[in-house]
């Protein structure tokens, strides 16, 4: 049998916060990372085509399930295996092969709303040092630091690494993202359903690390969505904010 494990605290009311729409040149989705050691993000997934080709990253919730976003997967049938237990691309780790991928029901590939999914996995999952699943966070975070991880391009249309990179950053509130974005109501959505990230000016997420997981407080509080281009620009990257999806998650996450 599997349980999912769910951070729980007081949340802060979605329904408080308002909606922004964004341009559609955005095509979202690290730069300026570290490499990360041995072990040290267990909970970090490589989603793989048929070729086994890297394309977005997932986080391990629990022995059967990732969680990752619905845009990397927008037809349900691009991934095809799942890759845990190494911080390298081309060796080390376990394969499971993919049972079915789970868009949100409400996930709209234009406005990029509800951009998230589950990935069941199959053989289930076997915990070990390198291996673990993530808490999801019940409850809103406005501010504080976290840390994102990902094999996404070290530049815009750059060198993908091999090695697992990883950046520490900072949570900003949906005002303060909103204002930084500055954007009018056009395309993609920023909503209450978002959590923001900033970093210093040549840091950020970039293609390929979407999907993959936003951390704080030892809680996954955020799936990574989309960008403001160029990678590593003076604006927030995107989330998806997990605590609005908790209840989803429980219901299909079985």
């Amino acid at each position: 049998m599997f349980r999912l494990s769910i951070l729980i605290t007081v949340g802060l009311a979605a329904s408080a916060l308002g909606w922004i729409k964004v341009p559609d040149d955005y095509p979202g989705r690290i730069v300026g990372g570290q490499d990360a050691a041995p072990n040290q993000f267990p909970y970090q997934a490589s989603l793989r085509d048929d070729t086994m080709f890297h394309f977005c990253g997932g986080t391990i919730i629990n022995n059967c399930y990732i969680l990752s976003a619905a845009h990397c997967d927008e037809d349900e049938t691009l991934t095809k295996f799942i890759v845990v237990g190494s911080i390298f691309l081309d060796n080390g780790g376990v394969t499971h092969d993919v049972v079915r991928v789970i868009n949100h029901p409400e996930y709209n590939p234009d406005t990029v709303a509800h951009d998230i999914n589950l990935i069941k996995v199959s053989p289930y999952i076997t915990y070990n040092e390198a291996v673990q699943p993530m808490p999801i966070a019940a409850h809103y975070a406005e501010s504080g630091e976290g840390v994102v991880s990902g094999w996404g391009r070290l530049e815009a249309d750059g060198d993908r690494p091999n090695h697992l990179q990883y950046l520490n950053t900072e949570i900003i509130s949906f005002q303060a993202c909103a204002d930084a974005l500055g954007f009018s109501r056009r395309n993609i959505v920023l909503s209450p359903n978002s959590i923001c990230i900033i970093n210093p000016e040549g840091q950020g997420m970039c293609q390929g690390d979407s999907g993959g997981p936003l951390v704080h407080n030892g809680g996954l509080h955020g799936v990574a969505s989309w960008v403001r281009m160029p990678c590593g620009g003076p604006y927030p990257d995107v989330y998806v904010r997990v605590a609005s999806y908790v209840s989803w998650i429980l219901a299909n996450a079985v």
